[in-house]
């Protein structure tokens, strides 16, 4: 008996769905009348203007007007256009800056705080020295520096000189005295002219122990006597001499 073949069922596949034309299209205007909108909008932000720009910091010769001629000039872009750098630099360039720091602030502004320079002491070849050891030259109609102590030093040594002079100044201001004039010599030797003209002559490697031991020459057998010292030499060995004013009483000590 023949068993009848089963019948064949077909294949069933799941076909993509076809997407419609008009849905395609619809898709692709989109796009392009997003990226048509989108390119005025980008063209108009980044040629945004300035409207205003911002200067603080503290001013004592130094005036914001100074800062806005040096940079108005360069605002001729939009503010994603505008050169920071160059602002910064046109800052700086404003006699009496110190540093300047500068950013754009949306949607139209532009802020630039500025520091001074600030002279603690005068430079004997001319010019003024900053804290930082910064040799600088002052502003026309700055008022006269003849306050601050006076540093000398060969070429190029204003941080150092400065350096030294601050060191003797820690130990010698807590005791009343001040030096008024620090001079370091090509052959590394340290001057340091004290109110009321005594002299102290040292190795630039021994300001801190020479001003220690004056402090101690001071509190003992020159106590009251600082009127009558001209020189005091603590170059040597061991020791030091002092030499007194002409007409004061003739005084030497030994540490």
């Amino acid at each position: 008996m023949s068993v009848p073949a089963p019948e064949r069922v077909p294949d069933e596949r799941v076909l993509p769905r076809p997407v419609p034309r008009v849905r395609r299209a619809v898709s692709v205007f989109a796009v392009v009348v997003a990226l048509g909108v989108a390119v005025p909008i980008a063209a108009g932000v980044v040629t945004l203007p300035v409207r205003s720009v911002q200067i603080s910091g503290e001013f004592f010769r130094v005036s914001e007007a100074d800062i806005e001629r040096a940079v108005v000039p360069l605002l001729v872009s939009g503010l994603l256009r505008v050169d920071i750098e160059a602002l910064r630099r046109a800052a700086l360039a404003v006699p009496g800056v110190r540093e300047a720091t500068v950013r754009r602030v949306w949607p139209d502004r532009v802020e630039i705080f500025v520091i001074e320079r600030v002279a603690i002491a005068r430079w004997a070849r001319g010019g003024l020295i900053e804290v930082d050891g910064t040799h600088f030259y002052p502003m026309a109609g700055d008022g006269p520096a003849g306050a601050l102590p006076l540093l000398t030093g060969p070429e190029g040594s204003e941080q150092r000189v400065l350096d030294l002079h601050l060191a003797l100044d820690r130990i010698l201001v807590p005791l009343g005295m001040t030096s008024v004039a620090t001079e370091l010599t090509p052959r590394g030797v340290l001057y340091a002219t004290l109110e009321g003209g005594a002299r102290l002559v040292m190795r630039p490697e021994t300001v801190a122990s020479a001003a220690r031991t004056w402090a101690k020459v001071l509190a003992g057998v020159m106590v009251g006597r600082l009127h009558e010292v001209e020189r005091v030499d603590f170059r040597y060995p061991g020791g030091f001499a002092v030499r007194m004013r002409p007409g004061a009483a003739a005084a030497g000590a030994q540490s």
